[in-house]
């Protein structure tokens, strides 16, 4: 009589890839990897470097570790706050290593040790508001492009004295309200009642000259 033996139990069990051993802990299958930090110090920089062989448990908590710390101590510096952003990418294309890892099996000889925790996904760190520093300055950068367009200018009043130009609320006192910013005062509407220059400078040297054209107040 034949008997029947289910697949699963009569198919080989498939052996980890013992190619190499994490350098850590000495379980297989493991890769070589390279995870970089950086450390912005204002006017100075620090770069990281973690490379090894490591299984997968291992190169996740050294990813983990080095991209935390640089999103809370990268940015901090001109250069540092560009060279950043590219740190983070190459440590994101090197987890891609870890992806094709499979959980690390201990030797059968009994030599190897237990592998390093990882902790908590980086999303779920404390450290994840590092990321709310380059949305700031991006945030700040577009705001004042926002306020310096002359556009913008448009529809509030004006008080100028001499070279100095202020833009207040039309429930003040003031000269008349915004109606068209122009190159040539030439080109204001029929009812404009004054025009405003205002001289942009950067270092001493004019940038720019913006012309206001002013109508009446209507309240």
């Amino acid at each position: 009589m034949t008997e029947l033996i289910p697949s699963y139990l009569s198919s080989p069990v498939q052996q980890p890839d013992r190619t190499y051993r994490c350098q850590n802990c000495g379980c297989s299958p493991a890769a070589e990897m390279t995870f970089r930090g950086h450390r912005g110090l204002i006017i100075m920089m620090q770069f990281l470097k973690e490379r090894g062989t490591y299984c997968r448990t291992c190169g996740l908590a050294i990813f983990r570790t080095m991209t935390s710390r640089t999103l809370v101590q990268g940015w901090w510096g001109w250069a540092s706050f560009l060279i950043t952003p590219f740190i983070l990418l190459m440590n994101l294309f090197a987890r891609r290593k870890l992806n094709r890892l499979t959980e690390p099996v201990p030797a059968p000889d009994g030599s190897s040790g237990t592998p390093w925790n990882p902790g908590k996904p980086v999303y779920q760190r404390a450290t994840i508001v590092g990321l709310l520093v380059p949305l700031a300055l991006v945030g700040l950068v577009a705001v004042a492009v926002v306020a310096s367009d002359p556009e913008n200018k448009i529809g509030k009043c004006v008080v100028a004295s001499g070279s100095d130009v202020e833009f207040v609320d039309c429930g003040q006192p003031n000269q008349g309200m915004v109606t068209k910013v122009v190159d040539d005062e030439d080109q204001c509407p029929s009812d404009t009642i004054g025009v405003v220059e205002e001289t942009h400078t950067r270092r001493g040297r004019t940038t720019s000259v913006d012309i206001y054209c002013l109508a009446a107040d209507p309240s």
